[in-house]
């Protein structure tokens, strides 16, 4: 069936394009202003859709005039409209973001506003999107009960459970019983190993998170992937001309979650997710800059002929 459902946040992205970022109090010039959607559950469902998969994502927007966006971001991006949800007293969702126009570094704050509306009531009502797939993704850009609960009812159904414990908050460790693959980044592993024990090694991080969950994936931006049930090596990021790695995290998961869905091995589904951020990387925006199914795998042919890891 290769069904990915996604229970996440979205909003709309606001960003502008700078010679640097700036420090506390600073103020400096920008040259270009883009608007689009955006928000990691939009982000990953897109990313799933565009390499293969079929995608169902249920969200929550306001009742305002970012909700045209997002509607006709759905439409454009094929997704389904039924889950669709609007807040009675939130607003749509924004994410400020600033980019550095030479690196293509970024920094971002993101108000989440009608994405923490999202009830257990939600949840309950649209049970099927859980209950009816073969990948289930989440992460922590929205309300947290009906995150959990929404992993419950995926694991119990059957459904290979993915976590992108973005951004970082204090939440219940019980949750992860329900989860089969953690991907956090490199800064977010930390976070969370800090929580139980004081580790510095990516590979040690990886080991201790792994004691709560089958497998633990730590995206490593441009230095590459580091996956303990593959190797004890780096797997090197592909070296593309980037210009902006905004969203390049979400579509690694939302690759990967694809590829997962069609039952191609660990190892397969994390190369064609590297293959995917790394083309996300040479074009502007998040959702935008999702890789199509055709052009990932165009590179995945040409690059991973001869894997080779890179020692921690």
């Amino acid at each position: 069936m290769n069904r990915v459902s996604v229970l996440g946040s979205f909003v709309v992205d606001l960003a502008v394009f700078s010679s640097h970022i700036p420090n506390p109090g600073e103020t400096v010039f920008s040259e270009s202003f883009k608007m689009g959607p955006g928000g990691k559950g939009f982000n990953q469902a897109v990313a799933a859709k565009r390499s293969g998969a079929d995608v169902l994502f249920v969200t929550k927007i306001g009742q305002d005039l970012f909700s045209i966006l997002a509607e006709q971001a759905f439409e454009k991006y094929d997704l389904c409209k039924k889950y669709l949800l609007k807040s009675k007293t939130y607003g749509t969702g924004v994410a400020l973001i600033i980019v550095n126009e030479t690196s293509g570094n970024n920094a971002i704050s993101v108000v989440p506003n009608a994405c923490v509306d999202i009830t257990l009531e939600d949840v309950e009502k649209n049970s099927e999107i859980f209950e009816e797939c073969d990948v289930f993704v989440a992460q922590f850009e929205s309300n947290l009960q009906a995150t959990y609960r929404a992993i419950e009812l995926a694991k119990k159904s059957g459904a290979v459970t993915v976590l992108n414990p973005a951004p970082v908050r204090e939440f219940d460790y019980e949750i992860l019983k329900y989860v089969d693959i953690l991907i956090p980044n490199e800064i977010e592993a930390r976070l969370l190993a800090e929580s139980f024990s004081n580790c510095n090694k990516v590979s040690k991080i990886a080991a201790k998170l792994e004691k709560f969950v089958d497998a633990v994936i730590i995206t490593l931006g441009e230095k590459g992937v580091f996956c303990s049930k593959i190797s004890h090596e780096i797997i090197p990021a592909i070296r593309v001309n980037t210009v902006d790695t905004t969203g390049a995290g979400d579509a690694f998961v939302g690759i990967f979650a694809s590829y997962l869905s069609r039952n191609y091995s660990l190892r397969e589904c994390v190369n064609f997710a590297i293959t995917g951020a790394a083309l996300s990387t040479t074009r502007y925006g998040t959702s935008p800059s999702m890789p199509s199914k055709k052009e990932i795998e165009l590179m995945y042919r040409s690059v991973f002929s001869n894997e080779e890891g890179q020692d921690l």
